[in-house]
């Protein structure tokens, strides 16, 4: 063996030395070699007596020591937390071979390290020959805990803060987005499902459980419902979400506590309506179900595509505007504007009101049942206990067609005037231009123009049909008016009064009493009130 300037040969007799072209022959140099060879029981006179003489042949500097040839020798640690390995080689004498990858494997085998093996950083140490040094050569897997089921929500709550702002940059704190409105099938929440665990293992191969993650249910609550693959949540019917006890409601009735205020807003919603407190000045509902208030509506705004009921009453002050495509009650109304599709039930006074209803109003059912002051219209009738008031309130009865419904009527009949000449316009056109197409004479620009008429017409068709059937609804409407017309006033009718009927109007001078207003042989009449 030799590495450059000495060369070493072990012989029977012992161990030599021999010295090569331009070694170094200091001491340090040659005892250094001898001990990098692993020959530890050198002879010292002889290494110093090498040194000076500087032999040409080689020249013996130890006795052999069988016990100091000794082969390689692997040793192991393993971390606390079993997790690592490590490996370091005791050298062998110079003449004795290092251990195989295979060997190694065998070793490490025996100390119980099987799993995580690096066989290329046992490659490296060997092809190195660096020995007493400690060598990463395994590592465990650790365990990775699963996580836990998520639900993220896809809708957001009304916030309870102002969201317009007027042309002086003032805030509106009437517009509150207090009311979360919610569609049928609309998605209400979604489920990031738990992720399972995965197991660890020590290099020694024991199994280190991991956690899987906890499912979370959907908060699905009334009006909701949950789909096939429990991911997804979503609305069962129209109506308004609350969470409530930690789960996701959609109620048809947007419920208010207490009174429609700053606290709560102005509300817009597509179902009923309940307020069990007040409705105070300038606040509003507008709702496409029925409104119901159980206290008293102040110069409030309330509109619904159904019916209004307002037990305690309305004081208008001049600025409620009541308005339902249905019927309308209340305990009393004074000073408001009040519209019904159908009709309105008052159990007490309605005073300085402007009033009108497509089919009956009554007041009627209360010691105060009077009708004093304003105007009120009737497309049928009018029944009251008294009309009028002893201070000769002027007071303002109209039965029979409504105007509003003649405008609606007259705006009908121009529309249709209207779009079904131009109904007759495109007809002709798409005629001619179907006429080029059978003659092979329709370029891309007709044939475009073509498909756009087409569009066209049947829209216009549908919004004409539309309009159609709102005509026959409101002639049927007159017709009932017509036949229909009265004015019953059970108890007593004070001058001041003047009833309308047919283009007619009848003018108490006199105090009436149980008596009826009807329309008979071309002029009002005064009848008994049952007639």
């Amino acid at each position: 063996m030799a590495d450059g300037t000495f060369g070493i040969e072990i012989r029977e007799d012992g161990i030599y030395l021999r010295a090569l072209e331009g070694a170094d022959y200091s001491l340090p140099s040659v005892v250094g070699y001898l001990k990098g060879c692993g020959v530890e029981n050198y002879d010292s006179d002889r290494i110093s007596t090498f040194s000076k003489t500087r032999p040409e042949e080689p020249f013996k500097v130890a006795e052999r020591d069988l016990e100091q040839e000794k082969d390689a020798r692997c040793s192991c640690r393993i971390s606390p937390d079993g997790m690592k390995a490590e490996l370091m080689i005791d050298p062998p004498f110079f003449t004795k071979p290092w251990p195989t990858v295979e060997e190694v494997l065998s070793f490490l085998a025996a100390e119980g390290v099987v799993e995580g093996i690096d066989q290329g950083a046992i490659r490296s140490l060997l092809a190195a020959k660096e020995g007493n040094v400690w060598i990463p050569v395994a590592s465990g897997s650790a365990a990775i805990d699963g996580s836990d089921a998520d639900v993220e929500y896809r809708v957001q709550f009304g916030s309870s803060r102002p969201k317009e702002v007027d042309g002086s940059e003032n805030v509106d704190l009437k517009n509150l987005s207090s009311v979360t409105i919610i569609l049928k099938n609309q998605l209400l929440a979604e489920k990031i499902p738990a992720k399972e665990g995965i197991d660890g293992i020590t290099v020694k191969g024991a199994v280190l459980r991991a956690k899987n993650g906890k499912d979370r249910p959907l908060p699905s609550g009334e009006g909701t419902f949950v789909s096939e693959d429990g991911l997804t949540l979503s609305a069962l019917i129209d109506g308004n979400l609350v969470l409530r006890g930690g789960k996701l409601h959609v109620l048809p009735v947007f419920q208010v506590d207490g009174d429609v205020d700053y606290s709560v807003g102005n509300i817009h919603f597509i179902g009923a309506v309940l307020v069990n407190g007040a409705v105070r000045e300038g606040f509003e509902i507008i709702s496409s179900g029925n409104i119901e208030v159980r206290g008293v509506v102040e110069g409030a705004r309330l509109e619904s595509k159904g019916d209004i009921s307002v037990t305690g009453g309305i004081r208008g002050m001049g600025k409620a505007v009541i308005e339902a495509e249905g019927s309308i009650t209340a305990g009393f109304v004074d000073q408001a504007r009040v519209r019904s599709g159908q009709d309105i039930t008052i159990t007490n006074a309605v005073l300085h009101c402007d009033m009108a209803a497509n089919g009956t109003v009554t007041v009627l059912g209360g010691q105060k049942s009077q009708i004093a002051g304003g105007r009120i219209q009737a497309g049928q009738e009018v029944r009251c206990l008294t009309l009028g008031s002893e201070m000769g309130t002027k007071t303002e009865v109209v039965v029979g067609v409504l105007s509003e419904i003649s405008e609606k009527r007259k705006e009908r009949l121009a529309f249709l005037a209207d779009n079904e000449g131009k109904l007759e316009k495109i007809d002709a056109n798409i005629t001619f231009l179907k006429k080029l197409e059978t003659m092979g004479q329709l370029d891309d620009n007709k044939r475009a123009l073509l498909i756009s008429l087409t569009k066209a017409k049947f829209q216009l068709q549908s919004q004409c049909g539309a309009a159609r059937e709102t005509l026959a609804l409101l002639n049927e409407q007159m017709d009932s008016s017509r036949l229909k017309g009265c004015v019953r006033v059970k108890g007593k009718c004070y001058p001041g009064v003047t009833v309308s009927m047919r283009g007619l109007t009848y003018i108490v001078r006199e105090e009436q009493q149980f008596c009826a207003f009807v329309f008979d042989e071309g002029e009002i009449k005064v009848k008994p009130f049952d007639f």
